[in-house]
Order: C-alpha cells, then sequence, then structure tokens
C-alpha cells in the first residue's frame, strides 16, 4: 500500500535590499546637499533616467538589470558633471550641459550599453558553459573507455557506456546494460545532444 504523499514545506526566502524607513533616512539625509548642489543635482537626475526606469521596470529582488544599467549610465553622466564642476556649477552651465546633444548621447549611449549586456550576457554564459560541458562529457568517456580497455566491462557493470563521437551510430547509442544489482545512485545515463 503506497504511503500518502506528504505536503512539501513552503520555504519563503527574504527578499534582498534595505528596510523602507532606512530609504526615507538616507533620502532625508541626502536632501540638503542635493538642494545645496542644485545644479549637479539637475544634471545628475536628468542624465540617470535610464537607471530610474531600469530600476522601476525590473521586477526581480537583486536589481541586476538596474545595477547594470546603473553603472554604465554613472560612467556616461560622470564626464558631464565633472564639466559642471569645473564650469563653477552654476544653474547657467547646467543648462548648458542639459542642451549639449553629445551630453545626451555620452549618458544614454552608455545606459544603452548596460540594456545590451544585460540582454545578451545569459545566453552568452549559457553557450560557454555548454561548451565546457560538451568538453568535459567527452573527455570523461575517453576516460571512461580507457578504463573499459583495460579492466574489461566489469567496471562498466550497471553502468550506460558512452558513445565517443565516430564510434557507434544513432541507434547504437542505446547499448546500456540493464543493471543487475548496482543500487539507483551508481546509475549513469548522461544525455548526449546530437
Amino acid at each position: 500500500m503506497a504511503q500518502a504523499a506528504k505536503p512539501r514545506k513552503v520555504v519563503r526566502t527574504q527578499r534582498v535590499g534595505l528596510k523602507p524607513w532606512v530609504k526615507i533616512l538616507v533620502l532625508i539625509l541626502l536632501f540638503p546637499f542635493a538642494a545645496l548642489l542644485l545644479p549637479t543635482t539637475l544634471v545628475f537626475a536628468t542624465m540617470m533616467a535610464p537607471t530610474w526606469v531600469a530600476y522601476i521596470t525590473d521586477r526581480s529582488a537583486e536589481k541586476h538589470l538596474a545595477i547594470t544599467v546603473g553603472l554604465l549610465n554613472f560612467s556616461g553622466t560622470l564626464p558631464a558633471i565633472i564639466d559642471l564642476w569645473s564650469r563653477g556649477q552654476s544653474h547657467d552651465a547646467a543648462m548648458l550641459l542639459l542642451t549639449d546633444v553629445f551630453v545626451w548621447a555620452i549618458a544614454y549611449g552608455a545606459a544603452m550599453v548596460g540594456w545590451v549586456i544585460f540582454a545578451f550576457m545569459p545566453s552568452l554564459v549559457g553557450s560557454y558553459f555548454k561548451m565546457t560541458t560538451e568538453s568535459r562529457i567527452k573527455s570523461l568517456a575517453r576516460q571512461q573507455k580507457t578504463l573499459i580497455d583495460e579492466w574489461g566491462h566489469a567496471v562498466a557493470d550497471g553502468m550506460a557506456l558512452i558513445p565517443l563521437d565516430g564510434e557507434a551510430e544513432a541507434g547504437e547509442a542505446e547499448m546500456a546494460t540493464e543493471p543487475s544489482d548496482a543500487p539507483e545512485a551508481e546509475i549513469v545515463d548522461p544525455a548526449f545532444p546530437r
């Protein structure tokens, strides 16, 4: 008679981030500096708009999109802020920077690079791990063949034989012998993409 399935215990993960009161405290502490450095605040807030959009649209708890776009957007905004400080940090200098097309192109272009990196990096990392895994499987298959040649098929009892490329046809890939006394944890059946 089969036993009744036990209900699984739901494990809730805590969100990583600052508590709301800490965020409010930081905003209260930054407000005097933002008011004192109003031209810098104007340039910074307008040039960092892609970061604000990325933060709002990123639904993950870790905010990887906002971090990627934000760091590159900040690196594109920093030359404008340094230029503003070298001009004396006045409202006129801030307005000159905000009307310069090249300042916008640098800041928003850097943010666009952040979006592109975030979009393509998972597929690049996945391709890298796929290639390294396939290479490791081929290496293990060669080691398995060497062991079988040296010790005979007794070392592969209960294990699936891994065909090397060019040694077996597609139909011969299922040459795994049925396990006789081998426990389930020892059975190896690797999947080979063809």
